[in-house]
C-alpha cells in the first residue's frame, strides 16, 4: 500500500512539474515576443490616440480612422491611415516584404468608390506631442500625408497606388457571400424560402466582371480641418482612462479600440482625385459638415466583429452613437488558439463576447454607455436578419444601463444596409500574415434609435441618423447565441 502510495505520489509529482513546465513554456512563447506590444499599451494608457508601435517591429497594426459627412448629410466617406507589422515566422523572410504603411480611403465619387495606397514602413514617422496636457494632440507622416487629431492633409501620389487583384477580391465575395447565407439560414424566411450560395454570390461582381476591373492608377488631394475646441471627446478617468474602460488595464487583449471625437464640425473640407496627367477625376466638399474620430491598434482584428457608428442624427444634431460587438479571446489569441488546439473542452472559457456601446444625446449633453464593463449594463439581444425582398442587412440590438438616478434606460437600435453595398476593406490577417480584405464596410447605413426608461416607459430620444457606417464580420451567430442565449 506504501509504496502504491508512494508511486502515486511521484507520478503525481512528475504529472505537476510537466504541466509547471508546459505552462512556463507556453506563457513565454505567448508573453516574450509580445513584451514591447504590452510596455506600450500600458505606458499609453492614458494617451490612446497616440502612436503606439514606436517599439513594436513584429505582430502588431495601428489605424486611425477620419470619417466625413457633407454638409448636406449626402454624402459620406472615410479616411484610414496605418502601418502593419506582420507576424515573424522563422524561414519566412519574404513575410517581412509585408511589413507597411498605408492610407485606404472609402466613398470616393471616382473613379473607383475605395483606393489603397502603401508605403514603406519608414515613411511612417510620429510627430506627436507627449508632453503632460497633451494627450490627445497627436500627428503622424506618411509620405507627404499629415493625420492630426485636428487636421488631415493628404497628398497620395499615383505611384504609390495598390491595386488589389482579381484573386483578393474573388476570394473575399467568396467568402461574404457564404456568411450572407449563414445569416439567412438562421432566419424563418428561409424555411419558405430556399436559397443556396449561389444567390448571394450573385449580387458581387463575378470573376469575369473582376477580369475587366483594372483600374489605372489615381492620385489624390484633400485637406481637412476639424478645431479640438469644437470636438466631443469621452470623458476620462484614472479608472476609465478610454473609450476600453477598465479594460484598458489589460494591456494583452487582440484589439484595442479608441475614441478621439464622437461629433465635430468641419471647418473646411475638400477632396479631389487626380488622373496621370493631373485631370481632375472628381471633387467634393465638406465645408459644415459633420466628423468622427477613432482608433484601432493590436495584434489582429477579431474573428467575428460587428461594428456600427452613426453620429448625423435628424431630430438631435450633434448626437452620436458606437457600438462595436465582438468576439475576444480574453487571455490572448495565442493562449485561445493553444486551448482550442489541446483542450477544446475548456475553450468556451477563453473566448467571451464584449462589448463596446456608447450614445450621446447633444441636446442634454449626457452621454450613456452600455459597454460590457460597467456592472449596471447589459446587453440584452442582438440579430443579425435579411430582408431578401428589400435587398438589406440589418442589425438589430437592445440594451440597458442605468443612469446617475440609478434609474434605468433602455437603448434600441436598427442599423440597414443594402446587401453587398459596401467597400472591401483590407484588415490585418493573423493566419495569413498580411493585410488582407477582411470585411465589407458600409458609410451609408441608416439608423434608427430609440432611448427610454425602463420604469416609466418615458421616450427619451427617437431618432434616425444617416452616413451610418457598418461593419458585419464572421459568424455572427456565435454572438447572437451568446448574448441571447446568457
Amino acid at each position: 500500500m506504501r509504496a502504491t502510495s508512494s508511486a502515486s505520489w511521484t507520478l503525481g509529482r512528475i504529472l505537476g512539474s510537466l504541466f509547471a513546465l508546459a505552462t512556463a513554456v507556453l506563457v513565454q512563447r505567448a508573453i516574450k515576443p509580445k513584451q514591447p506590444y504590452y510596455w506600450s499599451n500600458l505606458r499609453n494608457m492614458h494617451r490612446p490616440l497616440h502612436f503606439h508601435g514606436e517599439h513594436i517591429r513584429n505582430n502588431f497594426f495601428e489605424g486611425w480612422y477620419y470619417k466625413f459627412t457633407n454638409n448636406e448629410s449626402t454624402h459620406t466617406m472615410a479616411v484610414i491611415a496605418g502601418v502593419y507589422h506582420p507576424p515573424h515566422h522563422p524561414g519566412h523572410a519574404a513575410q517581412q516584404n509585408h511589413t507597411h504603411a498605408f492610407v485606404m480611403v472609402l466613398g470616393l465619387d471616382a473613379p473607383s468608390p475605395s483606393a489603397y495606397y502603401r508605403f514603406p514602413r519608414k515613411d511612417f514617422v510620429d510627430l506627436g506631442d507627449r508632453t503632460p496636457g497633451h494627450e490627445s494632440a497627436f500627428k503622424v507622416r506618411i509620405g507627404n500625408s499629415v493625420f492630426a487629431h485636428d487636421e488631415l492633409i493628404i497628398d497620395l501620389p499615383a505611384s504609390h497606388y495598390d491595386r488589389i487583384s482579381e484573386q483578393e477580391l474573388a476570394a473575399f465575395y467568396d467568402t461574404a457571400s457564404q456568411q450572407y447565407l449563414q445569416q439567412f439560414q438562421s432566419s424563418k424566411e428561409s424555411q419558405l424560402r430556399p436559397l443556396t450560395v449561389v444567390y448571394f454570390r450573385g449580387l458581387f461582381p463575378n470573376r469575369q466582371e473582376l477580369a475587366h476591373q483594372d483600374q489605372e492608377a489615381f492620385s489624390i488631394k484633400a485637406h481637412f480641418q476639424f478645431p479640438a475646441s469644437a470636438q466631443t471627446p469621452l470623458p476620462t478617468s484614472l479608472l476609465l482612462p478610454s473609450i476600453m474602460g477598465a479594460t484598458a488595464y489589460l494591456p494583452f487583449l487582440e484589439c484595442i479600440h479608441g475614441v478621439a471625437s464622437l461629433h465635430h464640425p468641419i471647418q473646411r473640407g475638400h477632396i479631389a482625385t487626380f488622373s496621370a496627367n493631373d485631370n481632375i477625376l472628381s471633387e467634393s466638399f465638406y465645408d459644415g459638415g459633420v466628423g468622427y474620430l477613432e482608433k484601432d491598434w493590436g495584434i489582429n482584428f477579431p474573428s467575428i466583429w460587428i461594428w456600427a457608428q452613426t453620429n448625423v442624427f435628424k431630430t438631435a444634431p450633434g448626437s452620436s452613437m458606437l457600438f462595436s460587438l465582438a468576439s475576444i479571446p480574453v487571455l490572448g489569441p495565442d493562449f485561445s488558439d493553444w486551448v482550442k488546439r489541446h483542450l477544446p473542452f475548456a475553450s468556451g472559457l477563453t473566448e467571451w463576447p464584449g462589448m463596446l456601446l456608447v450614445y450621446y444625446h447633444a441636446p442634454s449633453k449626457t452621454l450613456y454607455n452600455f459597454s460590457s464593463y460597467v456592472p449596471t449594463a447589459k446587453l440584452r439581444s442582438v440579430k443579425v436578419s435579411l430582408d431578401i425582398d428589400k435587398g438589406t442587412q440589418t442589425v438589430h440590438f437592445k440594451a440597458t444601463t442605468r443612469d446617475h438616478n440609478w434609474s434605468e434606460i433602455a437603448l434600441e437600435a436598427n442599423i440597414t444596409r443594402t446587401i453587398g453595398g459596401g467597400t472591401p476593406l483590407r484588415t490585418p490577417s493573423r493566419s495569413k500574415r498580411r493585410m488582407v480584405i477582411g470585411v465589407e464596410e458600409t458609410t451609408t447605413a441608416q439608423t434608427t434609435v430609440k432611448l427610454w426608461r425602463v420604469g416609466s416607459g418615458e421616450i427619451l430620444v427617437k431618432d434616425e441618423g444617416l452616413g451610418g457606417g457598418l461593419e458585419v464580420e464572421g459568424n455572427v451567430k456565435w454572438l447572437e447565441d451568446h448574448i441571447n442565449g446568457a
